[in-house]
């Protein structure tokens, strides 16, 4: 219903008075002050369009003058509309975004420049004014969006225009502050490149998590980026060929790997590996001081000796003699030495025989 009242002069309490709105008459009469007062019921003003109408209100008093007046009503029943733009550029906060804060920001229509927009986003409310231009924003602080924590958030934006009519807008946003997970598996066994791996193509695996699967990677060594995809479990692998391994420097080799998870949260390890291309060398001393085992030798038991390159103490050096063969170890010093039993010697035909010996480092270069 709508409430129309007026005041009135020179005219008797209980005059009629007679107002017309969009063709209607509608009837009150004056009180002893000379107000009056009558109500539009809300069946009409259902039947008004968006316009501006003109009310008329007329009486006439005890010796029958008249007198009228005129007002003008305007129907606006248009809501207003508000429109909030995209937030941080995909509707996703992620870490580097939270840590700078956000500004909210969007347009209105239906509304006017100087009217107030209500901002509301996780319980926290923030107000803007409408520009001249009809848009508005509103700041919102790391501190608030950190609070806030991961996951779906609302954002809703209210405004009353100067009529009083009231509408807002809703936009769906997330905050992804989750930093993803990703690790180098142990390359090569060991964390070691030796020298015969040094000259081979090399796979270089991991783990991930955070990570959604086709998330692209990059694997840079010695300057060198290799692509790598994270698999649906996790994992992923890159290929290094040979010819850029064997340009490895020896010693200390970084392996660097970067992404992005899918909220643009960023992601960058690094694998320390070691290229060990030390050349390991073997030598077997005179043996029986002249390489010569007489009859008198060939039945005692027989010292075999000899000296490492590049060997760590503990290492096993694996001997051959006539098709026999015989283990011992590289001492402190580098050295080893084997005593091959006489029993084992009377079986030696006169004639040459061959000792062989070979060893390993811990980092897998042979002698």
């Amino acid at each position: 219903d709508l409430s129309v009242s007026g005041t009135s002069a020179n005219l008797a309490e209980g005059t009629v008075v007679t107002v017309t709105l969009n063709g209607k008459n509608y009837t009150a009469t004056t009180a002893a002050d000379g107000s009056w007062s009558l109500t539009v019921p809300a069946a009409d003003l259902a039947g008004l369009g968006q316009a501006n109408y003109t009310l008329s209100a007329t009486a006439t008093n005890g010796v029958g003058n008249s007198v009228s007046n005129t007002a003008n009503l305007l129907v606006d029943t248009a809501l207003p509309t508000v429109t909030i733009n995209t937030v941080a550029g995909d509707n996703v906060i992620n870490a580097a975004e939270v840590a700078a804060g956000q500004i909210l920001s969007g347009s209105v229509a239906n509304a006017e420049a100087g009217n107030t927009v209500t901002v509301t986003l996780g319980g926290n409310s923030y107000t803007a004014t409408v520009q001249s231009d009809l848009t508005w924003s509103v700041s919102v602080p790391s501190d608030v969006l950190t609070a806030l924590g991961n996951g779906s958030l609302s954002v809703t934006a209210t405004v009353t225009n100067g009529h009083g009519n009231t509408g807002s807008g809703e936009r769906e946003i997330a905050i992804d502050a989750n930093l993803p997970g990703l690790r180098v598996n142990t390359v090569a066994g060991d964390d070691v490149i030796n020298s015969i791996e040094h000259a081979q193509n090399l796979i270089v695996t991991g783990t991930s998590d955070g990570l959604a699967a086709g998330t692209a990677l990059t694997v840079t060594v010695n300057g060198k980026d290799y692509a790598a995809t994270v698999r649906a479990d996790g994992t992923w692998s890159a290929a290094i060929p040979s010819n850029d391994v064997s340009a490895w420097p020896e010693g200390s080799v970084k392996i660097g790997v970067t992404g992005d998870s899918a909220a643009g949260n960023p992601i960058t390890i690094s694998h320390d590996v070691t290229v060990d291309l030390a050349t390991v060398a073997i030598s077997i001393n005179a043996i029986a001081t002249d390489d010569v085992i007489n009859a008198a030798e060939k039945g005692a038991d027989l010292v075999l000796s000899g000296a490492t390159t590049n060997v760590e103490a503990g290492q096993t050096v694996t001997l051959s003699l006539n098709g026999k063969i015989y283990t011992t170890t590289v001492d402190g010093d580098g050295n080893w030495t084997y005593t091959v039993p006489s029993a084992d010697l009377a079986h030696l035909k006169d004639g040459d025989a061959s000792v062989q010996v070979s060893v390993t480092n811990v980092n897998g270069n042979s002698a």
